[in-house]
């Protein structure tokens, strides 16, 4: 049996991980990486957004060009997924600054020892939990075996003829427009009043019926009974309703991946959902931080990232940093996407803020009319004096436009400073400069700045 002693050992090769263990080595400290899987790059690479994106993209051309479904297409995104894969530098990345990278299943013996499953025992003075995150199976009478997951989904040969999804979050709609797109039969079984419920409810409520509208079966406020796995698919039963569809994808948010890490013999608490960290990051074992998806809160890949620097530097400098989530931005890749930062209306009226709202539709913005694409409208609540409190975009690369909102949030911005910013005409951009026009309306109505033109004039 050999060990191997080292500074930093972080355990997970997802997207927090990459980032701790490369950040780690560039300033300079001996690390390992701990991989489970035979690759790098995790959920999101192989199983979540390269994979979804690609069918994504593979459904808009089918949906904008008309073209019948290419019964190739789930052979076309594993190999894109692929591509992307080869594409990544991480690994030269990780060599250049000398991270030893171990592939196997691992768990901790002690706070600072952590045993590989085909023999090897790495020592770590600290240890950055990066294990990420898998679905979370709801318990449903009958549900044991053969349904999909975000992994098992990319294994189908074809595009099905049809598919049940359960769980109306991200995953669920994304996938449910795609492969509505590309000719299956699609029904969502969501217990609440709208889709997507942790972004803006006016917003999310106008997705909703867009794509009820485009054809997709959305089933509301509706819960499971019970399934039963046939012969040939399913039958889901909720309330009085009974469906059949050939497979079932299981959609109802995360769970953190903590199976055989042993956690309790390095002293780290967890529950079923995450691994316990304080506002530093750091887990209830003093030499042990944890980052990304593992840690229940936002699991996006650009989360995950941020939280992982700040790990680093509070495992290997003598301070502590507070992750600054910069409002926490998020996008769902429907058509239109749907982007969200900070505060919603629902969070405003709930914390007795006040608050104002100013926004633009984007069937009044050239570009997205000659585009085709002149659906939703951009959003922004802010304080009375213009400071943003949240900024909601439903509408064509709404993933992209939140950018701009996310660094003028960073940078303590007011509404006036994007609206006096010259934006690239005709862009999309313009629908978010003409989202402030409605602030220096209502700013020239007061009774003050009146009476400062009335006495400019004289």
């Amino acid at each position: 049996m050999s060990y191997s002693k080292y500074d930093l050992a972080v355990v997970g090769g997802g997207a927090a991980g990459l980032v701790a263990s490369v950040a780690a080595g560039a300033v300079g400290a001996k690390v390992a990486l701990v991989e489970k899987e035979d690759r790098l790059g995790g959920e999101c690479s192989w199983t979540g957004c390269v994979p979804s994106k690609a069918l994504i993209h593979r459904g808009l051309l089918n949906y904008s060009c008309g073209l019948s479904p290419d019964e190739n297409v789930m052979d076309k995104v594993r190999e894109t997924t692929l591509e992307a894969g080869r594409a990544s530098k991480t690994k030269s990345l990780l060599d250049s600054y000398g991270v030893d990278i171990y592939h196997g299943g691992s768990s901790f013996k002690n706070n600072r020892t952590l045993g590989l499953d085909d023999g090897p025992v790495i020592e770590a003075n600290k240890f950055i939990l990066c294990t990420g995150s898998s679905a979370r199976i709801p318990k449903i009478e009958g549900l044991t075996e053969g349904y999909l997951t975000n992994r098992e989904i990319w294994d189908l040969p074809g595009i099905p003829e049809s598919l049940i999804i359960i769980g109306g979050g991200p995953i669920g709609t994304e996938l449910a427009q795609a492969f509505h797109r590309l000719g299956t039969r699609v029904t969502i079984f969501q217990s609440r009043d709208r889709l997507l419920p942790r972004d803006d409810q006016e917003l999310a409520r106008e997705l909703t019926e867009m794509l009820i509208s485009d054809g997709i079966d959305i089933r509301l406020n509706a819960r499971i009974g019970k399934v039963e796995k046939l012969e040939r698919g399913w039958k889901v039963e909720s309330g009085k309703d009974k469906l059949y569809g050939r497979h079932i994808l299981i959609a109802l948010g995360r769970r953190a991946n903590t199976d055989y890490l042993n956690l309790e013999a390095a002293g780290v608490e967890y529950s079923r959902d995450r691994i316990a960290v304080n506002r530093h990051l750091r887990t209830t074992a003093a030499n042990i931080w944890a980052a990304g998806d593992c840690t229940g809160g936002l699991m996006f890949s650009h989360i995950s990232e941020i939280e992982a620097k700040t790990a680093v530097r509070n495992a290997l400098f003598p301070f502590n940093s507070r992750v600054d989530y910069q409002g926490g931005p998020w996008a769902t890749f429907t058509d239109p996407e749907l982007a969200h930062l900070g505060l919603t209306e629902e969070e405003c009226k709930h914390r007795n803020i006040r608050y104002r709202v100013y926004s633009q539709a984007f069937a009044g913005d050239d570009r997205a009319i000659t585009d085709g694409a002149a659906r939703g409208r951009v959003k922004i609540i802010a304080s009375p004096y213009g400071r943003m409190l949240g900024v909601h975009i439903l509408g064509p690369r709404a993933g992209e436009l939140i950018n701009e909102f996310i660094l003028a949030r960073r940078k303590g911005l007011r509404l006036h400073e994007i609206g006096l910013t010259v934006h690239v005409y005709p862009s999309l951009g313009m629908a978010v400069q003409r989202a402030t026009d409605d602030w220096f309306a209502e700013m020239a109505e007061k009774p003050l700045l009146k009476f400062l033109t009335r006495l400019a004039r004289r």
